[in-house]
């Protein structure tokens, strides 16, 4: 079994029933009613083709991707301890 690598958008909506209009292009796991925004995984290969077809929506009004994958992993150990 190979694992496919996924990423998360983050889709801001005008109107937050057109969430079901959505769900075909990815997997929901998350939705905030009064900021009107979801949380998709998407498989990694089709990110762009997915983007460019939500971005042409008229009730998307941004989509972003997850800052995860920017943050520092690995933290070197500091100049100063305290202990």
């Amino acid at each position: 079994m190979e694992i496919v690598q996924r990423e998360k958008l983050i889709i801001y909506l005008k109107n937050m029933k057109h969430e079901r209009h959505i769900r075909k292009y990815g997997h929901i796991i998350y939705s905030n009613k009064k900021c009107k925004y979801v949380y998709m995984y998407v498989n990694n290969d089709r990110v762009d083709d997915i983007v460019n077809k939500l971005s042409k929506l008229k009730y998307v009004t941004d989509i972003s991707g997850s800052p995860y994958k920017h943050l520092k992993k690995v933290y070197d150990k500091e100049k100063h301890e305290w202990f």
